[in-house]
């Protein structure tokens, strides 16, 4: 499913009213059912449970809080519809009433926006309206205006319409205002498109933002609801359709994805009944090291779950004796060590086989010292076919993450915030911050796949493009589960996929078996063997 950007969404709907000739105000009002609907659903789910002594069942009550632009207009023809379904609506407006009511009834004005003409409606309606200066702040309260903390209080649901996806700037005076007290107050927020104070391309918050239940977007997602720290600030995403063909979205030229269930279950490699072994890959795989010789068994057995036809791993003698515990099925080949962990001397007899594999994994517990680093550039070095890194591969690697430069084949990193603070040199917390721009950033500029992780994992490749994955939940934030994911990617390389899809296909089934595990067990309880349980489920196709 595409994930389109602020611009690339005003881009999709001047192509919707200036060659279809469809009107903006219909668009308007179509969002304006859309919202509708999740309220009334809201409402009729809450009504029956709320009762008085006195009065038995009470009205339902609604604010709207609408700025003057498009998303302003699209709360302003929620009220219209809410009112005629007999629900107690109010709204705030953030300008001049008369002035924007003016502009429509007003002949000689050309440019009357489809908002103001909604406004107009909600006047004429009874419907009360409330305005909000511009200047308002918790220190400069207007005598006219009603006591804005206990009227929201007093209303079960606030709809946000306040900002759209045009901000660009921080938010301050009376919309920094009114987001802060409806944080503070309100008993249950809908965002309309997205949370105000959310950049729609990044999801930083733009000094202050609403933090909703529940957001309802139109057309297509936004980045912003999808990148952390947005994501924390949208609640439920639900996407709507407001009557844009799907045919004209396609003509938009976009960056980002997610994969929807039937798109990830569509991408699984096809496997056919005449096959045997071989027709499905062979992955090799360097990890693991004395002290840490399970993670090499968790990504042996995890390229085997997900369809690898056959795994060798090329690993020290104390991780075999793991393995052939663990996965019996694994091949393993026995290199010379050097204090537990991998060495130069490790590649010595296995050189003339590391390229008849189709997929190589190294970095999963394979420790740290000079030592493993000169054995990670060797192997990189040598290799001719796609290499998934990651863990101590990826520490190695921050001392000359140009050599990635040098790569005779695709590659995949897969670092956390951590990784990936050594392999540029940023802070976490910028990271963070700025996780799409991190990842296209370092892929565009070493020509590999980036697997970002985070609560949503950024997939980005060296074209600038990337998936945003949606699975998952914090039972995977547990030692192993990242050595399950990168056998997963591996494990789908070798079946033919390319690094950036069998990538974002390893991410989203690796996040479904950590939900899946958690929904069996606990978020508490989940481990790396549970989740390459669940994996094996999952896959079908």
């Amino acid at each position: 499913m595409k994930v389109v950007s602020g611009k690339q969404m005003r881009e999709i709907e001047k192509l919707a009213i200036e060659e279809l000739g469809i009107p903006s105000i219909l668009l308007m009002e179509n969002a304006a059912i859309r919202l509708a609907e999740h309220c009334l659903k809201l409402i009729n789910s809450i009504t029956s449970c709320k009762t008085n002594d006195q009065t038995g069942s009470r009205q339902f009550k609604v604010l709207i809080v609408s700025g003057p632009g498009n998303n302003g207009g699209d709360g302003l023809a929620l009220a219209r519809l809410l009112q005629l379904k007999g629900v107690d609506t109010k709204v705030f407006y953030i300008g001049d009433v008369n002035s924007a009511i003016n502009k429509v009834i007003c002949e000689k004005c050309s440019k009357t926006s489809d908002a103001s003409v909604y406004l107009a409606i909600v006047k004429n309606l009874g419907i009360p309206i409330y305005p909000i200066p511009s200047s308002v702040s918790h220190n400069n309260l207007p005598e006219e205006l009603p006591d804005i903390k206990n009227l929201i209080e007093s209303c079960d649901l606030v709809v946000d319409a306040m900002l759209g996806t045009g901000l660009d700037r921080d938010v301050e005076g009376s919309l920094k205002y009114l987001i802060e007290m409806i944080n503070n107050h309100a008993r249950y927020i809908i965002s309309a498109d997205i949370p105000s104070g959310i950049h729609s391309d990044s999801g930083q918050v733009m000094g202050s933002a609403v933090k909703a239940a529940e957001t309802i977007t139109f057309c297509s997602p936004k980045i912003g609801l999808y990148v952390y720290p947005g994501a924390a600030y949208a609640g439920k995403v639900h996407v709507e359709d407001i009557t844009i063909p799907a045919a004209l979205i396609d003509r938009v030229e976009t960056e980002a994805e997610v994969l929807t269930d039937i798109e990830a279950k569509r991408l699984l490699p096809v496997r056919g009944q005449r096959s045997n072994k071989g027709s499905f890959g062979k992955v090799m795989v360097f990890a693991g090291s004395n002290e840490m010789p399970g993670a090499a068994a968790l990504a042996c057995s995890a390229a085997y779950i997900t369809g690898g036809g056959l795994v060798c791993a090329c690993v020290l003698p104390q991780v075999a004796a793991v393995i052939h515990h663990w996965q019996r099925e694994v091949i393993t080949r026995i290199v010379p060590e050097k204090n537990g962990m991998y060495c130069k001397n490790s590649l010595k007899n296995i050189k003339d086989e590391v390229n008849k594999a189709n997929a190589i994994i190294i970095g999963p517990g394979i420790g740290r010292s000079p030592d493993v680093t000169e054995f990670v550039y060797e192997l990189i070095n040598m290799t001719e076919v796609p290499i998934v890194l990651d863990a101590d591969a990826l520490f190695a690697l921050s001392e000359n993450a140009g050599i990635l430069k040098q790569l005779k084949a695709p590659c995949v990193i897969t670092p956390h915030p951590g990784e990936m603070s050594r392999l540029t040199g940023l802070s976490v917390p910028d990271i963070l911050n700025n996780i799409v721009d991190t990842a296209v950033s370092f892929s565009v500029k070493h020509n590999v796949i980036t697997l970002l992780k985070d609560a949503h994992t950024i997939i980005a490749n060296p074209k600038g493009k990337f998936y945003i994955n949606l699975t998952g939940n914090n039972s995977l934030s547990k030692a192993g589960t990242g050595d399950v994911l990168t056998g997963m990617i591996a494990g789908f390389i070798a079946q033919g996929l390319d690094v950036f899809t069998a990538s974002a296909l390893g991410a989203y089934f690796h996040g479904k078996a950590g939900e899946a595990a958690s929904a069996s067990k606990s978020c508490y309880s989940v481990t790396a063997e549970d989740v390459l349980k669940y994996v094996g489920c999952l896959l079908v196709n």
